[in-house]
């Protein structure tokens, strides 16, 4: 029998922190054309070009290459990290073994986001932070047959939120 350690493997919990993360930004997406469908548009300003179909695809492996980077970067030594500071500290404490490491996870997710600080403002570093920590929380977890899971659920979420945001947009409960 196999423990769970060894189930799981940087490359799943790469691969399931870059899909979190592209789950938020399609999240994202669809809650800023819920909510930019409630305002006036300003004068000129188009939604979609024919350019933004020529560098869409671009777009994608840009995308696909910054999400590697931070997940490899920042989620995946985070989660690494934050075990074995979990491991450590909770041997000192007496009675709990293994810590509570996803506190640990979450404080260094944070301490990694500070460097968007000067760039983003508090405000940037609060987003970043709340985007990697769940990133975080959710790649800990990553064993076999994880990433499906995470795929499926991930996609019921977005979906019933532009579900739902339609139907506020029609009700008129959303406006702007």
């Amino acid at each position: 029998m196999r423990s769970e350690q060894e189930d799981r493997t940087f490359w799943r919990m790469l691969r399931v922190s870059m899909l979190v993360l592209f789950l938020e930004a399609a999240l994202a997406l669809v809650l800023g054309v819920v909510f930019g469908e409630t305002r006036e548009p300003e004068p000129g300003e188009e939604g979609i070009s024919a350019w933004s179909f020529v560098f869409f695809p671009f777009f994608t492996v840009f995308a696909l290459l910054a999400t590697a980077a931070v997940s490899a970067a920042v989620v995946a030594p985070s989660v690494l990290l934050g075990e074995a500071a979990g491991r450590r500290a909770g041997g000192r404490a007496g009675g709990q073994v293994g810590g509570r490491p996803l506190g640990w996870q979450l404080l260094l997710t944070g301490v990694a986001c500070v460097l968007l600080w000067p760039f983003a403002g508090w405000r940037g570093w609060l987003v970043a932070w709340a985007c990697l920590g769940v990133a975080t929380a959710v790649a800990r977890h990553a064993r076999r047959g994880y990433f499906v899971r995470v795929l499926v659920w991930g996609t019921l979420v977005i979906l019933a939120v532009f579900g739902l945001g339609g139907i506020g947009l029609w009700a008129g409960v959303i406006d702007s």
